[in-house]
């Protein structure tokens, strides 16, 4: 199982390094989750790449309606709401992370829990895997207690 924070999830539609790692994990078949935040923050990246011009108009309407079919089809999305951010306070008081990034890693902590308590996710204590390209946010999800899939260092 593995969650995708927006810095790893984007190399499945931007290529760059590390996109080939990200696609194997999809078409491995594994149950891959993201935050809701994700939508933003791809859906950002893929508009600055547009006006910047490093997309043609062709490649970013076919980029998105890939994200999208993913989005819809692909991925398991988590809310974010009280119950997804519940480590967030203490994870911010321990860690230096950025907003968005403390986001994704509660709503990473939230899985792993729920997979210890319930069957809705897959097997019982199935083991979550934190998929992520920020150096910073990779060495935090570690002390945490986390796998780290970083698509750039698994070539």
């Amino acid at each position: 199982m593995l969650y995708l924070d927006a810095s790893a999830l984007v190399k499945r539609y931007v290529r760059d390094r590390g996109s080939g790692a990200v696609h194997a994990r999809f078409n491995a078949g594994e149950r891959i989750f993201t935050s809701v935040l994700s939508y933003a923050e791809i859906q950002t990246v893929l508009g600055r790449k547009y006006q910047s011009r490093e997309m043609t108009r062709r490649d970013y309407e076919a980029t998105r309606e890939r994200f999208l079919h993913d989005w819809l089809f692909s991925l398991n999305l988590l809310a974010v709401d009280e119950n997804t951010m519940a480590a967030l306070p203490t994870l911010v008081e321990c860690f230096p992370l950025k907003a968005l990034d403390a986001v994704h890693l509660a709503a990473a902590h939230w899985l792993r829990d729920m997979t210890q308590l319930t069957k809705d996710f897959g097997p019982l204590g199935e083991k979550v895997e934190f998929g992520v390209s920020d150096r910073s946010l990779a060495r935090i999800a570690r002390e945490c207690g986390f796998t780290v899939f970083d698509p750039e260092r698994s070539l």
